[in-house]
């Protein structure tokens, strides 16, 4: 069961009591009564088949908005239990690019019947967007906007849009099309409000509108909109040819979307996207990770502890300072990982101001580790563990902080070299290399003056 807000898990088990009692439709009345959002979390507490039975008897209108709310994977679920002829009532009710999504996810044989129920014009329009992969522009845009002459005015303009259909997802922007459908301007609605009633489109449009390619990749249409702070940005073809738009709100889903998955990546579980049930799936995911994680610190900071062992039978205190080596080390690298990996992903930061940042994290690790390693010497001498002791744990922790901050900047660095996603560069991986490297710099500190 989903985390429910209180009000919600209250009306959580109002709904299941009435569906115990068999009062589907009084469950339906009070679904029907909620904010599509909370609808939604309701419905994803409850079993696919109960969800399936209410939305089946709330209005189709509800039904749809409560539908889109749910979770990506609830919602197929519960689509796919619907019935055909229910099941595309509904989705005639959802913005396209919505409607395609959910079609996109459903059985091949169940969506076809579903598009027969459409008219033809509009089966034909959600069959060439089914076309797109989810992750482009394609994918996400819909053709639920709206688009103007040039030839007409402010005044016929503004009439228009008085008898623009309620499905139409945003108006903020009014597209300018000439012949053969191709984008020519984009007018704001400000523009359009402020100017004489006889003024004519193609005088106060914008020309040479910002757009993308049905085929460009989804983090790249989020990275336009973010840099011109668009509500929307067309989507045109080869020819210039409008297609559709996609929206401000859809790359916010994007955009959490693409977070999700780059912290599954970092953290070596690139199978978050999967189903749990997937087990075998998701294990080949995420094991090559821990394999390698595990033969670096068997073989290699196994090989490095039975090569310094004498110094740890003479001092057996220097033991109980390794976690606090590699916990610092580790530690350290992550941010700095993090921090040169932003901006290595923004497109506007210049390469000076990339090596700046790689400065100023290895300066920043300098400072870290001149503090820390000063504090643990003092402390070392307080507790009376030995004056060689307090310098080798000292030294070594000043070391491993300057290390740690090089190799998390390097580490995103050589990914983006040889062409691979730093957000791939697996956190596992990263703190193994930092055990092994704090390991190795601690004993050979220890070593060399003791």
């Amino acid at each position: 069961m989903n985390f429910l807000q209180e009000s919600n898990r209250v009306i959580l088990d109002t709904v299941k009591d009435m569906l115990e009692g068999g009062r589907v439709e009084d469950a339906a009345r009070v679904i029907s009564g909620l904010h599509s959002a909370d609808a939604a979390e309701v419905l994803d507490a409850l079993s696919v088949e109960e969800g399936a039975e209410i939305l089946a008897m709330v209005e189709p209108p509800i039904a749809a908005r409560a539908l889109l709310e749910m979770d990506e994977r609830r919602q197929v679920e519960v689509a796919e239990r619907l019935r055909t002829s229910t099941l595309a009532e509904v989705i005639g009710r959802m913005p396209v690019d919505e409607a395609v999504d959910l079609l996109g996810d459903v059985p091949h044989q169940k969506r076809q019947q579903i598009l027969k129920a459409f008219g033809y014009e509009e089966a034909g329009e959600i069959e060439e967007l089914l076309v797109y992969p989810d992750d482009t522009a394609g994918g996400l845009m819909t053709t639920d906007f709206v688009s103007v002459s040039p030839r007409m005015t402010a005044e016929e303009v503004i009439e228009y849009l008085r008898s623009v259909p309620e499905e139409v997802e945003t108006i903020y922007y009014v597209y300018v099309v000439g012949e053969d459908d191709r984008l020519e301007g984009v007018l704001s609605l400000r523009e359009l409000i402020i100017s004489p009633p006889e003024r004519r489109v193609e005088s106060m449009m914008k020309t040479d509108p910002i757009s993308v390619r049905p085929l460009s990749d989804q983090q790249e249409v989020a990275k336009i909109i973010e840099r011109y702070d668009l509500l929307a940005v067309p989507v045109t073809d080869d020819d210039g040819r409008m297609l559709g738009i996609v929206t401000v709100d859809d790359v916010l889903d994007v955009i959490g979307k693409e977070a999700t998955e780059d912290i599954g990546k970092f953290a070596g579980a690139t199978g978050v996207e999967e189903t749990p049930g997937r087990l075998l799936s998701n294990l080949g995911r995420r094991l090559p990770w821990f394999f390698l994680a595990l033969v670096i610190e068997i073989l290699v900071a196994g090989g490095i502890l039975k090569l310094y062992s004498p110094i740890f039978e003479k001092f057996v205190v220097l033991i109980f300072f390794i976690p606090l080596l590699v916990t610092m080390g580790g530690n350290v690298a992550v941010q700095s990982s993090t921090v040169v990996r932003y901006f290595l992903e923004q497109d506007r930061v210049s390469a000076r101001a990339s090596l700046k940042t790689v400065f100023s994290e290895i300066l920043w690790g300098v400072l870290v580790a001149a503090a820390a390693g000063g504090m643990v010497t003092a402390l070392s001498f307080l507790l009376n563990f030995g004056a060689s002791v307090g310098l080798v744990v000292g030294i070594a922790l000043s070391l491993s902080v300057i290390a740690a901050s090089v190799v998390g900047c390097a580490f995103p660095i050589f990914a983006r070299a040889i062409r691979r996603d730093p957000g791939a560069i697996s956190g596992p991986l990263l703190g193994t290399t930092m055990d092994v490297l704090s390991l190795a710099i601690y004993l050979f500190v220890g070593r060399l003056l003791i």
